[in-house]
């Protein structure tokens, strides 16, 4: 093997590092055939719960093998014999065995990975290899694991800025980007209909007071999942806007049919089971509802901010109302807050109202 062509496969990994942990972990299997040509068969492995998950598999003897798992604490793999030992190791060293009867050769290499758990690369021949080529492979799955961390690194830090880190719901800068892409698309479709939800948590300081921050980040992992379960829809977004507000973007969704739906919402967090929630032998009682705001594209706004305002002065006007309410803008741009009839809104929004909801 040419030190050219280890220099240049280096060289890829860190290109691929920069892209994607999948980038990498197919450069490095292009890179130890190129080091390597003797090599038939390459297997990526994670650490997932205690087990180690194949998340490549390169070569036509082991690709039924992608997805599989093994025990971490299975010895008898080279794998896991590799993590064991915090180094090389090969075929027939402790009774290791391969994972194909044609392996004539061998090895699993531990992939550096400081953003959690451990990974490992396995790379097996049907004929033996020499030990210039073994050297090979070592080194370039050493170099490979500084890539292999970076790229694990920088997909964790894009997945903490795109996600809530306590509700796992959209953060506030993706909803935006996304609802924007939304509207965009809905300006090359006629008929495209957008509706935003925007959704106050009603007495959450007084929570906050009476059970501590933990009994507050636990009401609001419970209703991020009731929003989950609102914003069903392939085109929806359900995002935490910060502290104890959250959006739901509704796609393909008339103002009317926004309206009804932020009715059950409504209705779902009053419904919520909060003895659950509180600390054990609390005897404070503090009700959660919630204040709901319904703006619409085209009938409301035109662009993402002006829709967000809109479905925000909405929600306050909730507030204003007396709270536990569905606030919208009427036929006649006034200001309607719902609460326990449909027929308000039949009468404020017209005749494109379903005659049947799901408000009680």
């Amino acid at each position: 093997m040419e030190p050219a062509t280890l220099i240049e496969s280096v060289r890829r990994l860190g290109l691929a590092a920069t892209r994607s942990v999948d980038a990498v972990r197919r450069e490095l299997a292009a890179g130890l055939e190129r080091v390597a040509p003797l090599l038939d068969a390459i297997l990526i492995f994670d650490e997932e719960d205690g087990q180690l998950r194949c998340v490549l598999a390169a070569g036509g003897r082991v690709m039924y093998f992608a997805g599989a798992g093994i025990a971490r604490s299975d010895l008898r793999t080279l794998p896991a014999l590799a993590l064991a030992l915090g180094r090389r190791a090969t075929l027939g060293e402790q009774g290791a065995r391969g994972f194909h009867p044609a392996d004539a050769f061998a090895v699993a290499v531990p992939l550096l990975r400081t953003s959690g758990g451990a990974s490992v690369v396995y790379a097996a021949a049907p004929r033996a290899l020499d030990g210039a080529a073994l050297e090979a492979i070592v080194a370039l799955a050493d170099h490979a694991g500084f890539a292999y961390a970076l790229a694990h690194e920088r997909e964790d830090y894009l997945r903490r800025a795109e996600y809530d880190a306590l509700t796992g719901l959209l953060s506030p800068r993706v909803l935006r980007e996304r609802l924007g892409l939304a509207i965009e698309r809905a300006r090359c479709a006629p008929l495209a209909r957008i509706a935003l939800l925007f959704v106050d948590t009603d007495r959450f300081k007084q929570w906050n007071d009476a059970y501590g921050h933990a009994g507050g980040d636990a009401l609001l992992r419970a209703l991020a999942r009731v929003f989950r379960a609102a914003g069903g829809g392939g085109d929806d977004l359900v995002a935490r806007n910060g502290g104890d507000e959250f959006c739901l973007v509704l796609g393909d969704t008339e103002k009317s049919r926004a309206v009804e739906r932020a009715g059950a919402l409504r209705h779902a967090i009053e419904r919520l089971d909060l003895a659950a929630l509180r600390p054990a032998g609390s005897r404070a009682e503090v009700a959660i509802t919630a204040s709901i705001g319904v703006a619409a594209y085209p009938a409301d706004a035109r662009t993402p901010s002006d829709l967000l305002e809109r479905a925000d002065e909405a929600m306050y006007h909730s507030k204003q109302s007396g709270r536990n309410a569905v606030s919208y803008f009427g036929a006649d741009g006034a200001l309607v807050a719902l609460r326990s009839s449909f027929a308000d809104a039949k009468r404020t929004l017209g005749p494109c109202v379903p005659s049947t909801s799901s408000f009680t």
